[in-house]
């Protein structure tokens, strides 16, 4: 054992002051009394005229001797010796994705790995620091190079574990930026990538969290449309290493539609598919339960109850799935135009599209009418005034307000189509094209499709507005004469105008964002997570980030007194996640690292445990005076009662 602050032993010379109390006599006033008969035992005391006395034994002097030792002591910080997984300069990379929350040891993996590094701080020595990074959707760094070990449980105590992937790559740049020849500490189940991990500026250890792979989980749920009605498909994957037998329950609005039980092999899939299913929007909900009948009926009769789930795995966060049905609607697409019979068509063909059109009057003006549009379309020609709505610009006009146009070139080098959503499938080997406007890319655009004079096709938003143009006139090019035609336009048709607010057919993983376009007449977006909890987006705020939560949310688009509510689910897809299974090694660049055993000496303060001795000691000496005060009362006043009734 040593003594960290030696020096705080010094205040052991209170017990002289201590002693010196017990030590003196007390010495009281003289008073005239016409009795002495209660006062033989003051004049008793009073005949010794010495003011010191002997020390006797006495238990309450004991106990606050004992007290003053444990209170010098605690101060002067005693520690012990004790092995510790590190020392010195150390970061630790706590694992806080969803497999944490498997509940193979008690009470879960995470809490295992918080004690774990509880453990290591408490084993610091007085010269070393901690930084702690939370491996997360988004990994955060919770303390940096911290030396107060007080500081550092409160910020592992405000460490909590999430619902989705970690980031394993941001948390290793993070580590990195840290700080260099330092002792890097992962702590976590082993599920992170099994190659691609940059190496660390340091030694890196592992603690290994969990125990077993025992996990079934819904690996996917998804709807598409069929020639009458929607149909279903769902797969459940078993990642433990026997066969198991699952009771799958489907539920459409909270409503039990199917249930059946399954046999699903050792590491294997099992799918299935549901036909005929309502047309009506709805939320459709699968669940995982084990097949006795107990469970069996718990789970029909409660849909929302988690409670028959905890028995069927360790993981009970990938048993329930959801997906959203949401027909959509027609759109409605205004075609602002002198006459382009390629656009005409198009806009006919496409699914989903309610087209109009607007010519010029005679002299040119252009009348848009005053109905809403969910787009409008304006080919070569531009009103005044633009409509508050999305826009497709085909060889644009000089006269809109939105981006510069400038001359015509007609040499055409280096034609490149740039990786998008919208360019997928997008084959521009074969188009030509006569001439086209010089326009440079606005900042709040991205191009799509460009030469080396300029953008082609470019996209983007702008207060609250999307817009995608043309650069060219497609009657003198080829581009509608290419299967490249009604992809692009398709893509773009469906970027400005979506069929609903968002895509609700997609599940989102945990805290990936969403894109959202309201409709011009709606005042308030209000999106309820599965927790209830409501968050307000502003009209011109087009992505929602608040994802974390599994489940499905609902975004009410509010406009007076009306309430339009949508739906989109988050799920656990994610079979890194769901396969539990402990892994004894994890690759860090080229090494391989296997777990951690405490090699080096730390110090364990004993401080605390010395201040708790402390307290009892004085609780005990505080009930030890009273005991001592109180039973004297009852006679003293036995006394004086006594002597009122002989006068």
């Amino acid at each position: 054992m040593t003594l960290l602050t030696p020096l705080a032993l010094s205040l052991a010379a209170l017990t002289i002051p201590i002693l010196l109390l017990y030590m003196l006599k007390l010495r009281r006033k003289q008073e005239m009394v016409s009795s002495t008969f209660l006062w033989q035992q003051l004049l008793r005391e009073q005949q010794a005229n010495a003011p010191w006395q002997k020390l006797k034994r006495n238990l309450l002097l004991l106990l606050q001797l004992l007290i003053l030792a444990a209170l010098v002591f605690a101060l002067a910080r005693p520690a012990l010796q004790v092995p510790v997984v590190a020392s010195g300069s150390v970061i630790v990379l706590l694992d806080a994705s969803a497999s944490m929350n498997a509940v193979d040891v008690n009470p879960t993996r995470f809490d295992s790995a918080r004690d774990s590094v509880l453990d290591l701080i408490n084993g610091l020595s007085p010269d070393s620091s901690l930084t702690l990074i939370l491996v997360a959707e988004k990994p955060q760094t919770l303390i940096a190079a911290e030396t107060d070990k007080t500081l550092l449980r409160q910020a592992l105590g405000n460490a909590q574990v999430s619902q989705g992937s970690a980031d394993w790559e941001s948390a290793f740049a993070l580590a990195a930026g840290a700080g260099s020849d330092s002792t890097f500490v992962i702590v976590s189940d082993g599920g992170l990538p099994e190659s691609g991990l940059p190496a660390l500026p340091g030694e890196v250890r592992f603690i290994p969290i969990g125990e077993s792979q025992n996990n079934l989980a819904i690996s996917a749920l998804a709807l598409r449309p069929a020639q009458k009605s929607p149909q279903l498909f769902a797969e459940i994957t078993n990642y433990d290493s026997s066969d198991r037998a699952v009771l799958l329950s489907i539920y459409f609005n909270d409503q039990l539609i199917d249930a059946r039980q399954l046999s699903i092999q050792a590491n294997s899939s099992r799918s299935l598919t549901l036909d005929d299913l309502s047309n009506n929007n709805g939320v459709y909900k699968a669940t995982i339960t084990t097949p006795n009948s107990t469970n069996s009926l718990n789970s029909l009769n409660a849909p929302n109850s988690q409670s028959s789930q905890n028995t069927l795995d360790s993981l009970p966060l990938d048993n329930t799935a959801f997906a959203v049905y949401q027909s959509s609607a027609s759109r409605r697409v205004l075609l602002v135009s002198k006459g382009n019979l390629f656009l005409e068509q198009l806009l006919a063909s496409l699914p989903g599209i309610q087209p109009f059109r607007a010519l010029p009057a005679a002299d040119g003006t252009i009348q848009i009418p005053n109905d809403l549009f969910d787009l409008y379309i304006f080919d070569g020609i531009v009103p005044p005034e633009l409509p508050n709505a999305n826009l497709l610009f085909v060889n644009p006009s000089s006269t809109n307000t939105l981006f510069e146009v400038g001359g015509t070139y007609n040499e055409f080098k280096n034609m490149q189509v740039t990786e998008h959503d919208l360019t997928r499938f997008v084959d521009w080997n074969n188009v030509h094209i006569l001439q086209a406007k010089t326009i440079q890319t606005p900042a709040w655009a991205e191009t799509l499709i460009e030469s080396d004079a300029g953008p082609l096709v470019f996209v983007g938003e702008t207060k609250g507005q999307r817009v995608a143009a043309l650069a060219f006139d497609l009657k003198e090019s080829d581009l509608p004469l290419q299967i490249a035609y009604p992809i692009l336009f398709s893509n773009l048709i469906n970027y400005l105008a979506p069929p609903s607010a968002f895509d609700a057919t997609q599940s989102l993983e945990p805290g990936e964002s969403l894109s959202i376009l309201a409709p011009s007449n709606v005042d308030r977006i209000v999106v309820a997570s599965p927790s209830s909890q409501a968050y307000t987006l502003a009209l011109n705020q087009s992505t929602f980030t608040q994802t974390d939560e599994l489940g499905y949310y609902a975004v009410n688009f509010i406009s007076g007194d009306s309430n339009h509510v949508e739906y989109f689910a988050v799920n656990l897809f994610d079979g890194s996640e769901s396969n539990i299974q402990p892994r004894e090694t994890i690759q860090v660049g080229r090494s391989t690292v296997t777990p951690t055993v405490s090699q080096q000496i730390g110090q364990r303060e004993l401080w605390g445990w010395l201040a708790a001795l402390a307290l009892l000691v004085l609780m005990i000496e505080w009930q030890v005076f009273h005991r001592r005060q109180l039973p004297s009362l009852p006679i003293f006043r036995n006394k004086l009662d006594a002597d009122r009734e002989a006068r």
